[in-house]
């Protein structure tokens, strides 16, 4: 599994939980949320899924978003 961080422009708590629906959808046996971080802006998630399926996943909110690691 590959632990992979995204930036994304989170403003609330709300976003944050846009952020875990989304990736939700993917199938919590394929991907474990780590950590989100409202005042960092980070999501970190350990995944066996292409870094790119977590990426357009998480643009499905609607917030700005890219890879960091």
């Amino acid at each position: 599994m590959t632990q992979y961080v995204f930036e994304m422009a989170m403003t609330c708590g709300g976003c944050a939980n846009a952020a875990r629906k989304v990736l939700g959808k993917l199938g919590e046996d394929k991907v474990k949320i780590d950590d989100i971080n409202v005042e960092t802006k980070k999501i970190t998630v350990t995944t066996d899924l292409p870094a790119d399926d977590i990426l357009e996943a998480l643009k499905k909110t609607g917030k700005e978003i890219k890879r960091l690691q």
